[in-house]
């Protein structure tokens, strides 16, 4: 009895203590402030109808919701460079997000660190997927980018986002010179 008694006492101590455990805060609570600085960014799938897709580059993210992208996309063996490229992002408190770049759409999955993130394209006719490591957090852009002894232009002039964004409505782009100003990486 006295056993039933202490098992009793143990159960109530810890449905007891569970709550504040189950209340703990949120996983990304600085939010869009979750993803700030330059990272690595590199995808690959298919453009339906049109064939395989690889890309790689460098976005940049302002942890206020904004971001630019420089990168190079092989859309089924045409390669093309595109510069400057802006986008808007939106981290929630259980570290999922969106971000809208050049008319394309992508999910993520953002580390409560903010230092890697997976994301897969939302929009029909593209099955396109990838990750993006952060390079340097943003106050350490202006070193990261620039590496010559000028003096580096203000980090607002400088946000790089890389996330191979948009190849679905560059598919229309085989073939053809890309509309975007291009440069190399």
């Amino acid at each position: 009895m006295t056993k039933l008694i202490a098992s009793f006492v143990f159960a109530v101590l810890i449905l007891a203590l569970a709550p504040p455990a189950l209340n703990a805060g949120p996983l990304c609570p600085l939010l869009n402030a979750t993803k700030h600085g330059t990272y690595k960014v590199s995808g690959t799938g298919t453009a339906i109808g049109v064939g395989p897709v690889a890309a790689v580059g460098e976005v940049t993210y302002d942890g206020l919701g904004n971001s630019v992208a420089t990168f190079t996309v092989n859309i089924n063996g045409n390669v093309h460079t595109f510069a400057n490229v802006t986008g808007t992002y939106t981290v929630k408190a259980d570290c999922t997000g969106t971000h809208l770049e050049a008319g394309s759409h992508y999910s993520f999955v953002v580390s409560p660190d903010g230092d890697i993130s997976s994301w897969i394209e939302t929009d029909p006719g593209s099955v396109f997927s990838g990750t993006e490591v952060r390079l340097k957090p943003v106050e350490d852009a202006d070193a990261q980018v620039h590496s010559s002894d000028k003096p580096a232009p203000p980090a607002s002039r400088h946000l790089v986002a890389v996330q191979p964004a948009n190849f679905r409505s560059r598919t229309g782009l085989v073939g053809e010179r890309p509309s975007v100003p291009s440069k190399s990486l």
